[in-house]
């Protein structure tokens, strides 16, 4: 098997190894042996792959992110075919998002950790901070199917983005029926819109 590949390989394990122990404690709590153990792989490896100890936690962070993108680009990067509204597959995309990012336990977990990390860790924020940038640009390009306009698109994607992190947040402590039983994209949409009274002409 090429070296190449063997590293990816071995980094993904080691990535997948920090996961699972994020889920048993918190990452201050968990050493390097511990996640070499998980990894099944000597702890001097480690540092072979990563320079230290919050390299491995941004790496992950990166790795947490790209697989949401990836999935998110493959279920959805082709526009319907079928004839139906554009309003059909972005309600299909944004309940994806609600059940695998805003409602996964183990996501929320891990990443309301990372969240309070990045309060005094200047180098976890700023990798958030990229990457929810990037997020909201998915968001944005998603929104451009129903011609809402650049600025108005922006706006929005940030407001989604808050709103499904602070769902994520509260599916610790609730279940998604309590919170969303009834929600969706349109309803959304809905809300957001200015009163009459204070909407401008174009």
């Amino acid at each position: 098997m090429p070296k190449d590949i063997v590293r990816h390989e071995r980094r993904i394990q080691i990535l997948e190894a920090l996961h699972r122990c994020l889920l048993e404690k918190p990452f201050h709590q968990t050493t390097i042996k511990e996640i070499a153990r998980k990894a099944g792989v000597n702890h001097g490896l480690l540092h072979y792959y990563f320079e230290n100890k919050q390299d491995l936690l941004l790496k992950y962070i990166d790795y947490t992110f790209d697989n949401y993108y990836r999935e998110f680009s493959d279920r959805f990067a082709q526009r319907p075919a079928d004839g139906r509204s554009a309003a059909v597959p972005i309600e299909e995309r944004f309940q994806w998002v609600l059940g695998e990012v805003a409602f996964n336990r183990d996501s929320a977990r891990i990443f309301t950790e990372i969240w309070a990390m990045a309060m005094h860790n200047e180098a976890v924020r700023l990798k958030l901070h990229d990457l929810y940038a990037k997020w909201q640009r998915l968001i944005v390009d998603l929104l451009d199917d129903i011609g809402d306009g650049a600025e108005k698109a922006s706006r929005i994607s940030l407001s989604l983005i808050a709103l499904t992190e602070g769902l994520s947040l509260f599916s610790v402590l609730y279940s998604r029926d309590d919170l969303c039983r009834h929600i969706s994209f349109t309803r959304l949409m809905t809300c957001m819109e200015p009163p009459e009274d204070q909407q401008t002409d174009p």
